[in-house]
């Protein structure tokens, strides 16, 4: 519905946009267009009466070399990060993703206890598949989230 909001406002970043949720990518030498940008976003955001949640707003440096600079949304710094949830997938700074299959594994564990337990005295026929119905999907659909966000 606003997609004309980000078009106009952001001219000199990169940026990425998934339902309500918006990236800004840009290098660590174009940190002043990079504030330039959140800086004419936010107007424009508050323009239509919408207001960014600077709490939830973070900032992720990558690279050994990059001089972390801050970022300030309505006069507020931005909170950097190291890790962030992006679309279900975490990304860490070193972008391994051993804390992402680690938080997957853990999830289909708990629903596969949980299954056990609920389905106790079911038949094997039953188990099998409530195993492929609850379980088997999440690690199926989140590792592939991985292998597509780590060949970038």
């Amino acid at each position: 519905m606003y997609i004309d909001i980000y078009i106009n406002a952001i001219s000199q970043t990169d940026f990425g946009l998934f339902a309500d949720d918006t990236k800004l990518l840009g290098e660590a030498s174009a940190s002043s267009q990079i504030q330039s940008d959140l800086g004419t976003l936010t107007e424009k955001l508050e323009e239509w009466q919408l207001s960014p949640n600077v709490a939830k707003c973070s900032v992720v440096h990558l690279g050994r070399q990059n001089p972390k600079y801050s970022h300030k949304m309505k006069g507020i710094d931005l909170t950097k990060s190291t890790c962030e949830k992006d679309l279900g997938v975490i990304l860490n700074l070193d972008l391994k993703p051993e804390r992402h299959i680690g938080l997957v594994v853990r999830k289909a564990s708990n629903t596969l206890w949980l299954l056990t337990h609920s389905l106790r005295y079911f038949d094997i026929h039953s188990k099998i598949s409530a195993y492929t119905s609850y379980v088997r999907p999440q690690l199926v659909r989140h590792c592939h989230l991985v292998a597509i966000s780590h060949s970038r």
